[in-house]
C-alpha cells in the first residue's frame, strides 16, 4: 500500500474503516504500520482523497489484476492510435518477474502488428528470456552490475548479464539498446565503466543511453515509508552523467 502524505487530510476515516490497526494519528502525523495491512482495500474505500478509480489517491493499492484477454482489450485502442509511430513497452519494476503472463501479452501484441519493447535489468533466469523472446523487438536492457548492496555479489550480476546478452546478440531477432543511469558513485566509476565497455564490445553492442539520476526516483520510496538507498542531488546528478556520457563518447 502506498501512502503520499501531502494528500492526507487528517480526517481519520481510514482508522475508522480499518479493522486490522494499520492506521493511527498522533496529532497531524499519519502513521502507517504497514506490516499489518492484508490490502483489503477498505481504507481506500473509506479516505475521500482516495478512490480505485483514479490516479492521485492520498492511499493507493498499485497493483491489480487482470486477465490477459482482457487487458489487450483494455490496451488495444491506445496501441491502434500508435501502430505507425511507436508501440508498446513492458517496463517495471522487473517485468520479467511475471515472465509466463507477461510473454502471452507481448504474444498478442505481436500477432495483432504492434511493435513491442521491454526494459530489464537482465538480472533474471535466462529461461524467462528465453520464452518472451520471440514476440520482443526492442530490447532496453539495463547493466545491473551494481545494486548498491551487498546482499548479491557482482560477480553473479556480471554472469547473470553474460548470458542474457550472449542469448540477445546470438539470435538476430530484435534490437537490444543498453540503456544506463547516471548515478553518483555506482555507475559513473570507472570500474564499473569499464567493465561495461568491455562486455559491450564482446557482444558488439553499440546502441547505448545514458540516463540522468531521476530527482524524483525518492517518490516511491516515501509513499512505502522506506528510506531511498540513493539521496539525489542535482549537482552531483548532472556531473555524474557528464561523466557517463563522456566515457561512452571517448571509447564506444
Amino acid at each position: 500500500m502506498l501512502y503520499f502524505d501531502s494528500l492526507c487530510i487528517c480526517c481519520h476515516r481510514c482508522e475508522e474503516a480499518c479493522v486490522n490497526g494499520v492506521h493511527s494519528f498522533a496529532g497531524q502525523q499519519h502513521l502507517i504500520q504497514r506490516e499489518r495491512c492484508v490490502k483489503c482495500g477498505n481504507c481506500i474505500e473509506a479516505c475521500p482523497q482516495s478512490s480505485f478509480f483514479k490516479q492521485g489517491n492520498a492511499l493507493t493499492l498499485p497493483t491489480k489484476k487482470c486477465d490477459i484477454d482482457s487487458l489487450f482489450e483494455q490496451i488495444r485502442p491506445q496501441l491502434e492510435l500508435l501502430r505507425y509511430e511507436g508501440g508498446i513497452t513492458f517496463s517495471g519494476g522487473e517485468p520479467l518477474l511475471q515472465a509466463k503472463p507477461l510473454t502471452l501479452l507481448a504474444q498478442k501484441c505481436k500477432e495483432a502488428g504492434f511493435h513491442t519493447a521491454l526494459e530489464t535489468s537482465g538480472i533474471v533466469p535466462l529461461k524467462s528470456i528465453e520464452m518472451i523472446h520471440p514476440y520482443i523487438d526492442t530490447w532496453l536492457f539495463g547493466m545491473r552490475l551494481v545494486t548498491g548492496t551487498k546482499t548479491i555479489a557482482p560477480s553473479y550480476l556480471e554472469e547473470q548479464t553474460r548470458k542474457a546478452l550472449h542469448l540477445l546478440s546470438h539470435e538476430k531477432k530484435s534490437t537490444v539498446i543498453v540503456r544506463i543511469p547516471a548515478i553518483d558513485g555506482y555507475t559513473n566509476t570507472t570500474g564499473y565503466l569499464n567493465r561495461v565497455s568491455e562486455i559491450l564490445k564482446e557482444y558488439s553492442i553499440s546502441a547505448i543511453d545514458v540516463l540522468k539520476h531521476n530527482r524524483e526516483s525518492s517518490h516511491y520510496y516515501r509513499a512505502m515509508g522506506i528510506k531511498g538507498p540513493v539521496h539525489y542531488d542535482e549537482a552531483e546528478a548532472d556531473a555524474a552523467f557528464q561523466i557517463v556520457t563522456n566515457y561512452f563518447i571517448i571509447n564506444q
